[in-house]
């Protein structure tokens, strides 16, 4: 949280100071993006955010390629360090990668290029090259375009073929300075619209007819994490236009009213323009993350303002196509491969004193391009279950496995109702060994047997028994 605080006194000074770089003409309330040079440029940016990177794809001919800059950033402080660019077709293929993969689905795999393929791309890329170098984008966002635009011109010359790997020097593409991406997130919330109810929900117009819900429940009568008594279970929820939901975390055992049926909700769009939403909602959030911008008083900010910080960083990960790799899904992966739905689940654990370590799971969704013909797959979406404490990702929670499941002809997630228990353990929740009751770990076990197939109850088993489960259940067989 130290960047938020630096950020915020930042905002701050520049509020009432005045911005300190001149603003793109045509963004349209998105502080990253000039729409006019877009549209010129045949490029789609799905995300231009100093802090969530540059992501987008440019379209011409009828084929697609991708473009991607993320900085690594320090834990401790948040601030942004080394840049890592790539370019990949419409399979997910590298064409190019600048400094350090960052992350495994970066990293190119051997064959992906046959001796002389590729040179139909070579056109392209040039063009995406051009295309980047005249994008107007906000001047905290210099350094990321720069090098794609750099990476893609040198890719188009190359002759030694696919994938091209190169540095991203360090100095040449520096992280803008603080107070441009201040300026940036300034410039972002200016157009948000925000309500706050009277039990305390936010609701947020993020722009594109994307809504935040988020409310909060104090539970005075069972404990937290930590074993005191007292616990504030945060839920968020991010919602397209039509009505599909992007995100949403869930603190505890209940679904807020309605939520059921969103969330029930198949995407029907094509990827660029779900992407594009994910983009436009993570860079609103981290502009309300920042506290650029004020809705009232709320039971537990600092939870409330983790939540939209966490919301950011999921919905602008896997924007994307990825290529799919090895499963954990078994035989059933066989005798079902020709689904375009797959489902998967990272359980995500942090020590504490008193139960040793606190568990919650995140489920993720994604989409093949086709049944058969294709292994390259777009994500759809996240469900982090908090289960009664810190949410997946949440400060000091380490990420500990991954279970990615069959493709199917339906996406296996756990079931939901809106009475307690509904998406977990009915039972009542203890943080230590109580007869009747659950704890998170019980949580994560059914959370876990549910995205692999498994049968489970909700008032039964790790649900209803006294044994006492003191560490985060792995993502194997339960």
């Amino acid at each position: 949280m130290g960047k938020i605080a630096v950020c915020i006194a930042l905002a701050t000074g520049l509020a009432l100071a005045g911005p300190v770089a001149a603003r793109s003409g045509g963004t349209g309330g998105t502080a990253g993006i000039d729409v006019n040079a877009v549209a010129e440029g045949n490029v789609t940016f799905f995300v231009a955010d100093p802090e969530l990177g540059l992501a987008g794809v440019y379209s011409a001919n009828g084929t697609d390629l991708y473009f991607e800059a993320r900085r690594a950033l320090d834990p401790a402080t948040g601030a942004p360090g080394a840049l890592s660019v790539r370019v990949i077709d419409a399979e997910a293929r590298t064409l190019a990668l600048g400094g350090e993969p960052y992350a495994k689905h970066w990293v190119p795999q051997p064959g992906e290029f046959g001796k002389g393929e590729g040179v139909e791309q070579v056109q392209l890329l040039a063009s995406l090259g051009e295309a980047l170098g005249a994008a107007r984008l906000h001047p905290s966002l210099s350094a990321e375009k720069s090098a794609l635009a750099a990476l893609a011109r040198r890719a188009a010359g190359t002759s030694a073929g696919f994938p091209l790997r190169t540095g991203a020097d360090a100095t040449t593409y520096a992280a803008p300075a603080a107070a441009q991406v201040s300026d940036f997130y300034l410039q972002s919330a200016r157009d948000l619209k925000l309500e706050r109810k009277p039990d305390g929900t936010l609701v947020a117009d993020l722009g594109g007819g994307i809504v935040l819900e988020a409310s909060q429940r104090f539970i005075a009568d069972e404990p937290d994490e930590n074993g005191r008594m007292g616990r504030f279970d945060t839920y968020s929820m991010v919602r397209a236009a039509d009505g599909y939901v992007l995100a949403t975390e869930l603190g505890g055992d209940e679904l807020p009213e309605g939520w059921n049926e969103a969330m029930d909700r198949v995407n029907e769009r094509e990827h660029h323009a779900l992407a594009a939403d994910f983009g436009r909602a993570a860079t609103a959030l981290n502009s309300l993350a920042y506290g650029v911008r004020s809705a009232g008083a709320a039971l537990s900010p600092d939870n409330e303002q983790a939540s939209l910080q966490r919301l950011a960083q999921t919905l602008a990960t896997h924007l994307l196509p990825v290529r799919d790799d090895k499963t954990d899904g078994g035989d059933d992966r066989l005798t079902r491969a020709a689904g375009l739905y797959q489902t998967y689940i990272q359980v995500w654990r942090k020590p504490f004193v008193v139960i040793a370590e606190h568990s919650g799971t995140r489920v993720g969704k994604w989409k093949f391009k086709s049944t058969s013909t294709s292994s390259t797959k777009v994500h759809q979406g996240w469900v982090s279950y908090c289960n009664h404490g810190t949410c997946a990702a949440g400060s000091k929670m380490t990420h500990k496995c991954t279970f990615t499941g069959p493709r199917l002809t339906w996406y296996r997630l756990p079931s939901r109702r809106t009475d307690a228990g509904g998406h977990t353990c009915s039972t009542p929740y203890w943080a230590i060994a109580r007869g009747g009751h659950h704890n998170c770990h019980d949580d994560s076990s059914v959370q876990v047997r549910a995205v692999r197939g498994q049968s489970y109850s909700v008032t039964g088993g790790r649900c209803g028994d006294s044994w006492f489960s003191a560490y985060a259940p792995t993502c194997g067989a339960q």
